[in-house]
């Protein structure tokens, strides 16, 4: 008796240990891949040590989040042929609340965009507000709202936004609030500009837009060679509410801002890398606010660290980290000490340690093998 007590109380405190894991979500590409999905794993952040819990069965979920209360997730389903749409999944929705349960990701629902209906091919990221969840649609060059259930199921489709006037092809790539919860941010690859929407009702968010940032060329330059593109990617804001950070993928730049009330003021311009690979994809702060990160692809790839100035929001850069094939992805966890990049092309996500003084990152010789991802957020 007193072993099987003994027993149980050594399987309690296991799941006592357990159950302070971490867990994330893994996006992955389908199409001609191993990948089967969206993944779901557990993360210790005292060992980084990882294990899967779930797979849901997905196409092309290039791009997952986790909605307020970790309790669903959505992805896009990133095709251009009439099958591109997003998708809603429960996590450890089972009513028993088992932990085999509380770790089971469960696709509950998807919304297709045909092209006959929406202009909203490719979809690549996904903001939730919510009450809504927005999708930025790269080919489709609009971005689409759908409204959100008091459970957090998609309603349906709500809003469009996309230009109907002449000129350079619109390519949105990222949607993101702003600190003080008044905006909604997009940017847009294929205009050179980032675009300011007024957060309007959650069945239409999308309210009074206009341009907040628009890349010019210098008047010399373009008259003798033309425009070269910068392609604004991801924008990401400071914990305080008062910086912006935009990496631009065509042109591998940084733009800095000072933000204040939908004003987005450009304070410094930088080559983010040297690697002219023309394919930078994801930016990110560490949470401290002290160390910022873009990953760099398609030549040299890799993650640029960057210091940042706490009082001005500049940065200085502070190390280069060269990383698996193609990088487009990679989040870092809520106490700063790893850095997890999914490496597409390799097939498996790269975990790094965050030295706390320099920002300097150490690949560790931990890995998560998965078939081509593209996509990691923790929960």
């Amino acid at each position: 008796m007193k072993h099987t007590a003994l027993l149980l109380s050594l399987l309690l405190s296991c799941w006592a240990v357990r159950a302070q894991d971490l867990r994330i979500l893994v996006g992955t590409y389908t199409e001609g891949t191993t990948a089967e999905g969206v993944y779901l794993y557990s993360f210790d952040p005292q060992t980084a040590e990882t294990d899967l819990l779930s797979v849901a069965p997905a196409g092309n979920p290039s791009f997952v989040i986790a909605a307020p209360g970790g309790t669903k997730a959505y992805s896009v389903n990133e095709y251009n042929d009439g099958r591109q749409g997003v998708s809603t999944y429960g996590i450890g929705s089972d009513s028993t609340r088992t932990p085999a349960a509380a770790n089971t990701l469960t696709l509950l629902e998807r919304i297709v965009l045909p092209k006959s209906v929406v202009s909203g091919e490719d979809p690549c990221n996904l903001l939730c507000t919510g009450d809504a969840l927005i999708s930025s649609n790269y080919s489709g060059g609009t971005l689409a709202a759908f409204c959100l259930d008091g459970e957090g199921c998609i309603n349906g489709l709500s809003q469009v936004f996309g230009y109907q006037e002449e000129g350079d092809p619109a390519h949105m790539h990222c949607a993101a609030l702003s600190p003080d919860g008044k905006y909604i941010f997009a940017t847009d690859l294929g205009r050179d500009c980032v675009l300011r929407f007024d957060c309007g009702t959650a069945i239409f968010p999308l309210s009074d837009v206009q341009t907040a940032w628009q890349h010019k060329e210098k008047k010399l330059w373009r008259r003798l060679f033309g425009k070269r593109p910068y392609g604004p990617r991801h924008l990401t804001f400071s914990a305080d509410g008062r910086f912006a950070y935009l990496l631009c993928e065509l042109g591998d730049k940084l733009v800095v801002f000072r933000y204040a009330d939908g004003a987005l003021k450009p304070i410094q311009t930088l080559t983010a890398y040297k690697g002219k690979g023309h394919g930078s994809a994801d930016i990110h702060l560490s949470p401290d606010g002290r160390f910022l990160y873009t990953s760099h692809r398609l030549r040299q790839d890799g993650i640029a660290i960057f210091s940042v100035n706490p009082r001005t929001g500049k940065v200085k850069r502070a190390g280069f980290q060269p990383t698996g094939t193609h990088p487009r992805n990679f989040a870092i966890s809520p106490d700063g000490r790893f850095l997890l990049c999914a490496c597409r092309d390799d097939n498996h996500i790269e975990i790094y340690t965050i030295d706390p003084t320099t920002g300097a990152l150490t690949l560790t010789d931990r890995r998560i093998e998965v078939g081509a991802p593209v996509c990691v957020q923790f929960l």
